[in-house]
Formats: structure tokens, C-alpha cells, sequence
């Protein structure tokens, strides 16, 4: 009985631990679209500022996108 509760407890955590990876998809995608501003803004000695918004959002986009499709994959 022990075992049949433990392997339960287990799924829970599993799944706890899946839904944390859509934040950390987000998270990462938000801070590439960041880290990629930034580049092209040293790069090329522009002001992008007005553009951090836009590649942001986009980055966080692209990182639920991948997450989805992960996600779906694996089923």
C-alpha cells in the first residue's frame, strides 16, 4: 500500500515539476530576447531602446511556443 501511495505522490511531483518548466520556458525566452537587444544595440551603437518591449515579448512568445511543443511531443 505504501508503495502504491508513494508512486502517487510521486506523478503529483512530477507534474508539479512540468508546470514549473513553463515558467522557466518563459522566463528564458524573455531573457534571450533581452540578452539579444542588447547585442544588437553594442553591435551595431544604436539606441534600441524602444525595442526592448517588443523583443521581450517576443522572446517570452518563442519560449512558450517551444514549451507547448515539448510538451505535446512528449505525448
Amino acid at each position: 500500500m505504501e508503495q502504491v501511495e508513494k508512486r502517487g505522490s510521486d506523478s503529483k511531483e512530477t507534474v508539479k515539476k512540468k508546470e514549473n518548466l513553463t515558467a522557466l520556458s518563459a522566463f528564458a525566452g524573455g531573457a534571450a530576447g533581452w540578452t539579444g537587444n542588447t547585442t544588437l544595440s553594442m553591435l551595431t551603437d544604436t539606441d534600441m531602446t524602444p525595442f526592448y518591449v517588443v523583443s521581450i515579448s517576443l522572446g517570452v512568445i518563442i519560449g512558450l511556443l517551444w514549451d507547448i511543443t515539448h510538451k505535446l511531443n512528449r505525448e
